[in-house]
C-alpha cells in the first residue's frame, strides 16, 4: 500500500489509464526520494511517460483536487485520449452519457466483499476503508482493494470469477468459497482450482467470451477486464456496452467482435484468427471482412488442430518413431497419452501439465499449430513456466482455456 506521503491520487490515474503499473511506480518512489524531485518529473525523466502523456494526467490531477472532475470520469478520459490520440478537454467532450451510466453507488456489502469477508480474505476494516476510498471518488471497490494491496489480484480475479458462476448458477456458495480457500493455499489459478479440484471443468468447444476477444486484441488489460467484470456482477449490465461505458471501446469494435464470435461457433475461423482480425480491423481502419481476407496465414483452408501425439512430435519432444511404436493402434484421449508418457518417462510431471495445456489452447482455437508447437518446446526445452512465455510471446489467452483435456 502507497503511504499517505505518495502522490496517491497520481498513481491512480495512471495505473487506471494504463499508463503505467504500480511495480513501476513504487520503483519510482526511490528516485523520489533520493532526488527530492515530484513523482511526475521522476516518471519523465525515466522515460516510463512522455511528457505529452504525463501533462493529460496532471491536468486531471488539477481537475480533482478542485473538485470539478471524478477519478473514476479521469480514468475514463485518460483511457479515450490515449486510445484515440485526443487532447484531454476533447476526450472528456467525447465521453458523453453513454460513458456515465457505470456509476454505481457502493455499499460495504456487496455480492463481491461478501464472499472476501467470508472467506477471510479480507476483513471489516479493510472493506470499511475501500468503501470510504469509493464513495469519494467514484471507483469500483476491487480496484480498491487491491490498488492497497488489500486484496491479490489473484484473489480478486477469483472472487469476481466465483461470483460470475454462481450468477450462472454453475457453482453454489459452498463451492464458491471452498475454490477462494483453495486458492488463497495454493496461490494456484482460479481456472486452475476449478479444474484440480473438480469443482467447475469447463466444457470445450465454448469459443471466447467478447471480453476474452478484446482482451486478445489488446484492446483492454487484465486489471481493465476485473474492473468491468466486477461492475458486470454488480450491476448485471451487458458486457460489450460496459466496456464502452468505460471507454475502452467503440460500437465498431463490439459489432465486429459480435461477427467474429458467430464465425468461430460456425467453425470458419479460429479463436486467434478472429483476435488478429479484430486489432487490424481497428487500426487499418478496415472492414472486418478485409482484415479477414489479409491474414498470414490465410484463414481457408483451416488447418486441423493437433492431436497431443502430433504437438509433441511437432515440438521435438518425442520423435514420430518413438509415437508410432509407443501408441500403435492405440486410441486414448489427452489425459491417457499423458499418463503413458509420464509413467515410461518420457515426460516429467510438469512437462506432461505443460503438454497438456497447450494442447488445450491449439484444440480450443486460441493458438496456432506452428505458434503452440514453439512455445511447448521452448518451454521443455529451458523449463521455462508457461504463463510467463506465452506473455512474453505476446499471447493473451484466456486462463480457463489451459484446462479443458479429458
Amino acid at each position: 500500500m502507497l503511504t499517505k506521503n505518495r502522490d496517491e491520487v497520481l498513481s491512480l490515474l495512471l495505473t487506471g489509464a494504463r499508463i503505467i503499473d504500480l511495480h513501476t511506480i513504487e520503483q519510482a518512489y526511490a528516485s523520489v526520494d533520493r532526488l527530492d524531485t515530484p513523482l511526475n518529473k521522476v516518471l519523465v525523466m525515466l522515460g516510463h511517460v512522455s511528457q505529452f502523456k504525463m501533462g493529460r494526467v496532471l491536468q486531471a490531477e488539477e481537475m480533482i483536487k478542485e473538485n470539478a472532475l471524478s477519478p473514476d470520469t479521469a480514468i475514463k478520459a485518460l483511457r479515450l485520449a490515449t486510445s484515440q490520440q485526443l487532447s484531454f478537454d476533447d476526450a472528456l467532450a467525447a465521453l458523453g452519457d453513454v460513458h456515465k451510466k457505470t456509476q454505481l453507488l457502493p455499499s460495504l456489502s456487496n455480492e463481491i466483499t461478501s464472499l472476501l469477508l467470508e472467506a477471510a480474505v479480507v476483513n471489516a476494516d479493510q472493506v470499511g476503508r475501500a468503501l470510504k476510498v469509493s464513495l469519494e471518488n467514484g471507483m469500483q471497490m476491487g480496484r480498491v482493494l487491491v490498488f492497497h494491496r488489500d486484496v491479490s489480484e489473484l484473489m480478486m480475479k477469483a472472487a469476481i470469477v466465483c461470483c460470475m458462476l454462481k450468477q450462472e448458477e454453475k457453482i453454489d456458495q459452498m463451492s464458491a468459497l471452498r475454490a477462494i480457500e483453495l486458492v488463497k493455499q495454493t496461490n494456484m489459478t482460479i481456472e486452475e482450482v476449478l479444474f484440480r479440484y473438480h469443482i467447475y471443468p469447463e466444457e470445450p468447444g465454448q469459443g471466447p467470451k467478447l471480453y476474452e476477444l478484446f482482451a486478445m486484441a489488446g484492446f483492454i488489460s487484465e486489471s481493465d477486464l476485473m474492473e468491468c467484470l466486477e461492475l458486470h456482477v454488480l450491476r448485471g449490465r451487458q458486457i460489450g456496452q460496459l466496456f464502452i461505458e468505460q471507454g475502452l471501446i467503440n460500437h465498431e469494435v463490439l459489432e465486429n467482435a459480435i461477427v467474429l464470435q458467430g464465425m468461430i461457433a460456425d467453425n470458419a475461423i479460429k479463436a486467434y484468427q478472429a483476435a488478429d482480425a479484430l486489432k487490424n480491423a481497428h487500426s487499418k481502419q478496415i472492414s472486418i471482412y478485409q482484415a479477414l481476407g489479409e491474414l498470414e496465414p490465410p484463414v481457408s483452408p483451416m488447418a486441423p488442430s493437433f492431436s497431443l501425439t502430433q504437438l509433441l512430435v511437432a515440438a521435438n519432444v518425442i520423435s514420430q518413431k518413438t509415437m508410432e511404436s509407443f501408441f500403435e493402434g492405440l486410441e486414448l484421449s489427452p489425459r491417457q497419452v499423458a499418463k503413458k508418457l509420464l509413467s515410461a518417462n518420457y515426460l516429467n510431471d510438469k512437462n506432461c501439465v505443460t503438454a497438456l495445456r497447450c494442447y488445450s489452447l491449439n484444440a480450443e482455437g486460441f493458438i496456432g499449430n506452428r505458434q503452440c508447437a514453439e512455445i511447448l518446446r521452448h518451454c521443455i526445452s529451458y523449463n521455462a513456466n508457461l504463463d510467463e512465455q506465452l506473455a512474453a510471446w505476446g499471447y493473451f489467452v484466456p486462463n480457463r482455456m489451459h484446462w479443458i483435456w479429458k
